[in-house]
């Protein structure tokens, strides 16, 4: 497999795993979803809901900055010596 095929191999599937995490987090903040969060229970003094919706914010934060990430790293026309614009 040459290089040029491995990164844009790379490059696919890192876009591939970005539109699955948008996937999940529209569907994990669907009403139906976040339905069952709605409990009147607090931990460590946070609603339920409240702590679901920002754990799952939380969560997508990460994994968009892990995958923008490796969008750096697979993207060829970005070169890791290049001062950024």
């Amino acid at each position: 497999m040459s290089d040029h095929t491995e990164v844009q191999f790379l490059h696919r599937q890192t876009r591939d795993r970005a539109i699955v995490l948008v996937i999940v987090g529209v569907a994990v903040l669907m009403p139906p979803i976040i339905g069952m969060s709605l409990i009147p229970h607090k931990i460590a003094g946070i609603p339920v809901p409240l702590l679901y919706v920002f754990s799952v914010w939380i969560c997508l934060i990460a994994g968009a900055f892990l995958l923008a990430r490796r969008f750096a790293e697979s993207d060829p026309t970005v070169s890791s010596h290049d001062p950024a614009p």
